[in-house]
């Protein structure tokens, strides 16, 4: 069973190191388009990529003014929080299917016992009615013997007396 994950609007799953002097050539709009759709790349196209998250030197997308720090903890918490929901999505995901898997296991073990169950049914329905048929033939049979004894004019066993 294939896992799909899917991203939502604002999601990054894995970005690699990425600076505005990398390559002049790297077309941004069109990289960062295709991988998170045009809403993300023009968010992230307006706002600088920063080279280290911890630093306390981050620029804003005014240009040129100092981020404080507590902005900065409140992007790497908000970035924190986004891969965590991320890996509680696919953590979620991937129960889903431990959990499918055996829906599919269960049901298949409870078809190979209602098969199995009748069978045995159907068997012991076939044994019930031989035994019946059995019964009434022995029943059959008790009668012509009985009528033996009249018939060849001697007494049925157990009633002669010594």
């Amino acid at each position: 069973m294939q896992n799909i994950i899917t991203m939502h609007p604002g999601e990054i799953a894995s970005f690699g190191y990425l600076s505005p002097s990398d390559s002049p050539a790297f077309s941004v709009t069109s990289h960062l388009s295709s991988l998170f759709g045009p809403y993300l790349a023009q968010q992230l196209q307006t706002t600088p990529l920063m080279h280290c998250l911890s630093s306390s030197a981050a620029w804003d997308e005014a240009g040129g003014q100092q981020l404080s720090v507590a902005e900065e903890r409140r992007k790497r918490r908000m970035i924190s929080n986004r891969e965590s929901a991320r890996r509680s999505r696919m953590r979620k995901q991937k129960h889903f299917s431990e959990l499918w898997t055996q829906v599919v296991h269960l049901r298949s073990a409870n078809r190979q016992l209602l098969d199995e169950l009748n069978r045995v049914m159907r068997e012991r329905d076939r044994i019930m009615h031989e035994n019946d048929q059995l019964r009434h033939e022995e029943t059959e049979l008790r009668k012509k013997l009985e009528r033996l004894p009249a018939v060849f004019g001697c007494a049925p066993h157990g009633s002669e007396k010594l």
